[in-house]
C-alpha cells in the first residue's frame, strides 16, 4: 500500500496533514534545513506555537505543555517552572517560523512547496490530494480518495443517476454538488476573488433571485468555489474563473467549501453593579444606548458628560435596569422616556463583564482570521491587485447642441448592483462621442461641463448629463478604464474593474454588528500591510452563514474594511488589524467600501 493511500485511511491532522498524537505538537517536511535556534529542544523539530519560559528558553507550546503535566521544571536547566510562568514567543520569532518553507504530504498527488503558515488553507482548499468522499456516499458509495480523482470516478459510480446528486453542502467540509442548468440559462450568482487578489480563492458575494444556483437553493453567498466540471479554480486567475463559470452545461458539477462558524468565545464573567447618577441643571447626563436592534445593549459616554466625569460607568457596559425598570429587552425610546422622566437622580443596574487576558479566538491570515479592520482615507492609493490604477483623462468633444452624445450609462448610488460610479455601457457609432472615438465602454464618468456626477444616484446623473449636453463644446471628465468590451453587447464590469478605481471612486459605508458575549462576528478576512501581495488593506473573505454578519446582510465577501469604531488602521499589519477587533465587544461599527462582483 503506498504511503498516500495509508493517508487516505488515516485519521490526519487538519492544520498539518500528518499523523500525529492529538495533543502532540504538529509535523511537517521542511524543504530546507531550518536554523537550530528556530528548534525546539524537546522534540528536535522547529518550534511550532513557540513559548517562551522565565528562564529565558524557547519550546513548542504542545511540547512544553505536555513536559509541565510530568514535571515542573525547564527541560534545559531544570529549574522550577510552571504553565503560568511561561508566555507566547514575539511576534517576530512567529513570522519566522510561519515563513519556513515545507513541502505538501499529499507527496503521490501534490509536488507544492509553500510557507508553513499556508499549509493548512492549502490542504483544505488546493490540494490535489486532499482526501474527500463521493458525492453520493449517503446513498452508499463507499469510494474515498484524493480530490483529483473523484471526477473521473463520479462519471463511473453506481449511484451516479440517483437523486440527481442532491447532497448538502456540510460547513467546514469541502464538498461536490450537481446543479441542474435549463437550455442557455445562467449560474445566476456573482464572484469575487482569484489567485491573482489578495482572496486567493473565488468566492461566490451573490446568489440573484433567478438562475441555477437559486433554483437548486443550496449554494449560498460567501461559498468558495475550488473545482467546476473538473476544471480546478484554486490557482485560476479572477477572470480565468469567470470565463470556466459562464460556460454551459446541462449539468454543473460544483466542488465548494462552506466555513463554519467560529466556536463560541471563552465564557467571561460579568459583575452586576448598581450606579447612581445625580442630574445637574444645565449639564446633560451623557449616555447614549446603542447595540440591540430591539434594546439599548451597551453603554457609550460622551465625553465631558456627567456620567463620564463620574467615572463609574463604563463603555459597553449592559444596561439591565434604569430606575428599577427591566429594560434588557426594552426599547432605547423606552430606556429614554426613563431617563428623561426621573427629576433628580437616577438608578443604573449594568452587567460589566470582565475580559480573559489572551482569548484564543482569532487565526493568523492564513487560516481564515475572523475578524480585522483597515482604514484608509484620501492621500492612500488606489486597491489594486493587478499593479493597475485607472487615470483620470480630460476630454472636449464638439458637437451640434441639439445633438445627444449617442451613449448609455449604468451605475450610480443605490443601482441593482449597489453604490458605484456612473460609467459607460456602450456607444452608438454614429453619435458626437462615438465619431470622435475619445470615450469606449467601460470609460467611468467623473463630471459634465464642471457639474459633479460622483455620489449621484442613476437619474441624477442622467438628468445632469442631458441638462450640460445643450453646447457646442463638452468638456468630460472621465477614467480611462482598462477593462472594456467590444461588439454590440453592453459593457459589464467585473470586480477587478473596480478595484482599479481611484480614492475618489469610492463610497463608504457604515454597518454596524451586534456581537453577543460569547458570539464571533462572523466573517473571515486576508490582507494587510504585511499581506504576500503587497501593502493592502483587509479585504472580507467570506461571510459565514448563520452569524451576525450573515445575518444582517449588508457586509459582502469582497468588501474592504476600513476602520472599526473609532479605531482608524491605514497602516497596519494583519495581526495588529485582528487584535484590534478581538478588543471590541458589543456594537460594532465598520466602514466598509463595498464593490459588485462579477456576474456569471
Amino acid at each position: 500500500m503506498s504511503l498516500s493511500r495509508k493517508r487516505l485511511d488515516a485519521g490526519l491532522c487538519v492544520t498539518c496533514g500528518q499523523l500525529h498524537e492529538v495533543h502532540g505538537t504538529h509535523l511537517y517536511d521542511y524543504h530546507q534545513q531550518v536554523d537550530e535556534d528556530l528548534m525546539c529542544h524537546i522534540c528536535l523539530q522547529p518550534l511550532v506555537s513557540p513559548i517562551d519560559t522565565a528562564c529565558g528558553h524557547t519550546f513548542c507550546g504542545r511540547c512544553i505543555h505536555n513536559y509541565l503535566n510530568l514535571q515542573q521544571q525547564c527541560p534545559i536547566d531544570r529549574k522550577p517552572l510552571t504553565v503560568k510562568e511561561c508566555q507566547p514567543s514575539s511576534i517576530l520569532v512567529r513570522r519566522l517560523l510561519d515563513k519556513l518553507l515545507v513541502v505538501c504530504p499529499n507527496v503521490d498527488y501534490c509536488e507544492e512547496v509553500l510557507t508553513r503558515c499556508e499549509l493548512e488553507a492549502h490542504l483544505l482548499h488546493r490540494c490535489r490530494g486532499a482526501v474527500t468522499r463521493c458525492i453520493k456516499s449517503s446513498l452508499g458509495c463507499n469510494f474515498q480518495g484524493p480530490r483529483s480523482a473523484l471526477q473521473s470516478h463520479l462519471w463511473e459510480c453506481p449511484y451516479r443517476d440517483q437523486n440527481a446528486g442532491k447532497n448538502p453542502v456540510t460547513e467546514g467540509e469541502v464538498s461536490t454538488i450537481e446543479v441542474q442548468r435549463r437550455q442557455s440559462e445562467n449560474l445566476g450568482i456573482s464572484v469575487v476573488g482569484g489567485c491573482d487578489t489578495p482572496l486567493v480563492c473565488t468566492v461566490i458575494q451573490e446568489v440573484f433571485s433567478e438562475g441555477a444556483v437559486t433554483r437548486d437553493g443550496r449554494l449560498i453567498a460567501g461559498d468558495q468555489i475550488l473545482e467546476v466540471n473538473g476544471e480546478d479554480l484554486t490557482q485560476a486567475t479572477h477572470h480565468q474563473a469567470v470565463t470556466i463559470l459562464a460556460q454551459f452545461f446541462p449539468v454543473c458539477r460544483l466542488t465548494v467549501y462552506r466555513e463554519r462558524a467560529e466556536e463560541n468565545r471563552p465564557i467571561e464573567k460579568e459583575e452586576i453593579l448598581k450606579i447612581t447618577l445625580c442630574k445637574h441643571k444645565g449639564r446633560q447626563l451623557g449616555i447614549k444606548l446603542v447595540g440591540k436592534r430591539n434594546g439599548p445593549g451597551g453603554l457609550t459616554l460622551i465625553p465631558g458628560s456627567l456620567a463620564s466625569c463620574d467615572g463609574r460607568l463604563k463603555m459597553d457596559d449592559r444596561v439591565l435596569e434604569i430606575n428599577g425598570q427591566d429594560v434588557s429587552y426594552g426599547t432605547q425610546e423606552q430606556a429614554a422616556s426613563i431617563i428623561i422622566a426621573s427629576p433628580a437622580r437616577v438608578q443604573f443596574v449594568v452587567a460589566r463583564r470582565s475580559r480573559p487576558q489572551t482569548p484564543d479566538i482569532i487565526r493568523s491570515a492564513s487560516e481564515h482570521s475572523k475578524y480585522a479592520v483597515f482604514a484608509t482615507d484620501e492621500h492612500e492609493k488606489p486597491i489594486s491587485p493587478l499593479c493597475f490604477v485607472c487615470q483620470e483623462k480630460l476630454v472636449t468633444i464638439n458637437k451640434d447642441p441639439l445633438e445627444t452624445l449617442g451613449v448609455s450609462v449604468a451605475g450610480g448610488v443605490g443601482s441593482h448592483r449597489g453604490d458605484t460610479p456612473v460609467y459607460i455601457t456602450n456607444i452608438n457609432p454614429a453619435g458626437c462621442v462615438g465619431r470622435t472615438r475619445v470615450l469606449k465602454k467601460g470609460d467611468v464618468l467623473v463630471s459634465i461641463n464642471s457639474s459633479n456626477l460622483l455620489n449621484l444616484t442613476h437619474p441624477e446623473s442622467v438628468k445632469q448629463i442631458r441638462k450640460n449636453s445643450e453646447v457646442k463644446v463638452l468638456t468630460l471628465r472621465v477614467i480611462d478604464a482598462r477593462e472594456t468590451h467590444a461588439g454590440e453587447h453592453n459593457f459589464v464590469p467585473s470586480w477587478i474593474f473596480w478595484l482599479q478605481m481611484p480614492v475618489a471612486c469610492r463610497l463608504v459605508k457604515t454597518i454596524t454588528l451586534l456581537r453577543s458575549p460569547s458570539g464571533s462576528l462572523g466573517f473571515s478576512i486576508v490582507g494587510g500591510t504585511d499581506c504576500s501581495h503587497g501593502n493592502l488593506p483587509i479585504f472580507v473573505k467570506s461571510v459565514v452563514p448563520d452569524t451576525p454578519a450573515a445575518k444582517d446582510g449588508r457586509l459582502k465577501c469582497g468588501d474592504i474594511l476600513l476602520s472599526v469604531n473609532e479605531h482608524s488602521l491605514r497602516t497596519t499589519s494583519h495581526s495588529t488589524a485582528v487584535e484590534v477587533l478581538k478588543q471590541v465587544d458589543g456594537a460594532v461599527t465598520l466602514s466598509v467600501v463595498s464593490w459588485p462582483g462579477t456576474v456569471v
